[in-house]
């Protein structure tokens, strides 16, 4: 990308002040006009509007209200936040009051019904309360606990008494809703004492006819003695528990034959005796051998010691034996009295419970009885001293001048809605508006550079044409050879290097996305422009079917360029000289038989050689390129072209599908012309540099 297109496209993309400038430069007379009827319709809606008053009352709420009797009302006495000055916003907006306060000012004093037009009183009531509803404006002043309220109305005197008579309805009603919820209260009071008067009587009497039936005379003194016994019981248990631990372990003992030695002294002693004897048999049997006689003796003694050892064990085991049955019954009587005394103490304490339930039942609706006697008599203390947590800080007066129309107000709003209606104006004329307006629309939008902007010559001041003359301009650029005009087509000459020993193209085609947008016209100048300074110039008429070069400079032609592509009549024979300016004419035939594709033949590209190897400068005016091939064909064919768009007329998109067609065409465009610039508007809305050096031009050359 060059810097030349980078520039391009930040600058598209970025605001353009000065190109907002000259839109409502050039848009001044459709901006001034929507102004004034913007503001002239204003001016007759202020004088038209009704003249409307409003005024206000202030009511304030109490921080909190002083109680006259002791004890009343603890929610009375809560302090005012912020949430209860909303809500007493919403009350007094309120429908329920606005009916209130029709009924208390009556409805014909609110709404009175346009004369002729009979109104049934229900209609008349819901017109008042909606009037009332619609023009009151009740809102909290800062964040203070007072409120204002205002009333708009074109009757003064019905302005002022609306705000007055909504803060009394409202006072009036919150003393007569506090009596009224006192006198609520202290009737569901009386209900209510009455039916727990009968509930606290059935309550204590079931208390005593429990005792009675329970024999619970003293419960927490016998609970004592019962816990006392079972106390003494359960250490008893723990000895006999140990007890019986000890003789099962004896038990134990015994049964263990390491151990029975040990359990008598008689045992041991013929353990003793047992092992005195073993010890001489086993001597005697290892000196004399199995058959001494003294063997004998010693076996029937270990035999009697063991008999004497099995009864002694027999007897030590039995002995053991009851003493664990003993020690085993004594901890099974304790363990019987321990649970009959628990069976005693389970008995009362259950008793003692629906007790103690029966009890706190009788205390708690003794308790609420006494609560709600002593709430209804400070209800009935209280009744006829309710007080309004809310008064008057001023009252409305009657206005002695209207709040609306407001003449700034209207002024301002009137302004703003012109200075918005203009700019709504200027951007869908701007919208609707498809043209290229400026050389850096043409090239940003086109990517084709500019080579001369063409003035109309309507619009240049001091220049006068004849109506109706297509050669005006052409003669005009012959006898006014310096002026704005004669200059564009120097510039376009110059761009090209026409005349110079660069020439980029010698021959040119000035061609048009659309018919009407001045392209003869300018083939016509360039050619003239180029032959008065001194040139060999010719000008080809390519377009079969208008004809307008030659209509315009000729007239009739009877022999031109169909004839010499047919090879009907030569070159010299055809050309025709145009006496004003130098230059040389191709034109077309009056033939009606022109064959269409003769332009696209070779013989058309032969010709345009030939053309261009005899003159300096070979000018082709041919069709549009839109509606006819031949003119793309045309252009491919010249070493140049010469693309003619409208000022402000020709749309964008079709001029870049005509670009596009000449591209496919192999068409070599060199540049692009403005045609038909309105020099008044443009110098005034400053689009483009060649309005700014039209400007100068007319300083200086003036």
């Amino acid at each position: 990308m060059t810097d030349e297109q980078f520039d391009r496209e930040t600058g598209a993309r970025l605001i353009d002040l000065k190109q907002i400038f000259a839109t409502i430069r050039r848009r001044q007379w459709w901006i001034i006009g929507a102004m004034l009827v913007v503001l002239a319709l204003t001016a007759v809606a202020y004088i038209a509007a009704p003249r409307r008053f409003t005024a206000s009352a202030v009511l304030a709420l109490d921080r909190r209200v002083d109680e006259l009797t002791a004890g009343q009302d603890t929610q009375a006495s809560l302090p005012t936040d912020s949430p209860t000055v909303d809500t007493a916003v919403q009350v007094l907006t309120s429908t329920r009051l606005a009916e209130e306060v029709v009924d208390r000012l009556g409805v014909s004093t609110i709404a009175r019904p346009a004369s002729g037009q009979p109104v049934t009183s229900l209609a008349a009531r819901s017109s008042a309360i909606s009037k009332v509803l619609g023009n009151l404006q009740v809102k909290r002043t800062g964040v203070s606990y007072a409120i204002t309220v205002s009333f708009d109305s074109t009757d003064p005197q019905l302005a002022a008494g609306i705000p007055n008579a909504v803060v009394d309805q409202y006072i009036l009603d919150q003393r007569g809703d506090k009596e009224g919820a006192r006198g609520r209260e202290g009737k569901l009071l009386a209900d209510r004492i009455s039916q727990l008067r009968g509930q606290v009587i059935q309550a204590e009497s079931a208390v005593a006819r429990y005792r009675a039936a329970t024999n619970l005379i003293d419960v927490q003194k016998d609970s004592t003695a019962v816990q006392q016994e079972i106390s003494v019981l359960n250490t008893q248990l723990a000895g006999a528990q140990a007890d019986q631990a000890a003789a099962q372990a004896r038990l134990s003992a015994l049964r263990s034959s390491s151990t029975q030695s040990e359990a008598s002294n008689l045992l041991r002693e013929l353990r003793s005796q047992q092992a005195q004897l073993s010890a001489q048999r086993a001597d005697l049997a290892g000196r004399y051998g199995a058959l001494h006689p003294d063997l004998a003796k010693i076996e029937r003694q270990l035999a009697d010691i063991d008999r004497s050892i099995a009864a002694e064990t027999s007897r030590v085991r039995s002995g053991a034996q009851s003493d664990v049955q003993v020690a085993s019954g004594r901890s099974a009587a304790i363990r019987s009295s321990l649970s009959r005394a628990e069976g005693g103490l389970t008995a009362g304490n259950a008793a003692s419970v629906q007790l103690a339930e029966l009890q706190r039942n009788a205390d708690s609706v003794r308790g609420l009885y006494q609560t709600l006697l002593d709430r209804y008599r400070q209800s009935v203390a209280g009744q006829g001293t309710d007080q309004s947590d809310a008064h008057v800080i001023s009252r409305a007066t009657v206005p002695s001048s209207p709040t609306s129309p407001t003449l700034t107000l209207f002024a301002g709003g009137g302004l703003l809605a012109a200075i918005l209606a203009a700019a709504l104006l200027v951007l869908v004329l701007e919208f609707f508006e498809s043209g290229l307006k400026s050389r850096q629309d043409v090239e940003t939008q086109l990517g084709v550079p500019v080579v001369g902007s063409i003035p109309d010559l309507k619009t240049v001041p001091g220049v006068s044409l004849p109506r109706n003359d297509p050669m005006g301009p052409a003669n005009h650029l012959v006898e006014h050879g310096g002026s704005v005009f004669g200059e564009a087509f120097r510039s376009i000459r110059g761009a090209l290097r026409i005349g110079h020993a660069d020439q980029i193209v010698r021959s040119l085609a000035v061609t048009s996305a659309l018919p009407g947008e001045g392209k003869t016209t300018t083939a016509i100048c360039l050619a003239r422009s180029a032959a008065l300074a001194g040139q060999r110039v010719v000008l080809v008429d390519c377009d079969v079917r208008r004809r307008a070069s030659s209509r315009t400079m000729v007239g009739q032609v009877i022999g031109g360029l169909t004839e010499v592509l047919k090879g009907e009549i030569s070159i010299d024979a055809a050309l025709i000289h145009d006496a004003a300016s130098g230059a040389y004419i191709l034109g077309q035939g009056t033939s009606n038989s022109a064959d269409f594709d003769l332009l696209v033949a070779p013989a058309m590209q032969k010709l345009i050689t030939d053309l261009s190897s005899r003159f300096d400068l070979v000018v082709l005016d041919t069709a549009p390129v839109l509606p006819l091939a031949e003119a793309r064909a045309i252009a491919g064919m010249a070493d140049g072209v010469l693309f003619v768009t409208r000022w402000r007329r020709t749309p964008a998109s079709a001029a870049q599908l005509a670009l596009d067609m000449l591209s496919r065409a192999g068409a070599n465009v060199q540049g692009a012309a403005l045609t038909l610039v309105n020099v008044k508007e443009q110098a005034r809305s400053g689009y483009g540099d060649e309005m700014m050096y039209y400007n100068k031009f007319k300083q200086y050359y003036a």
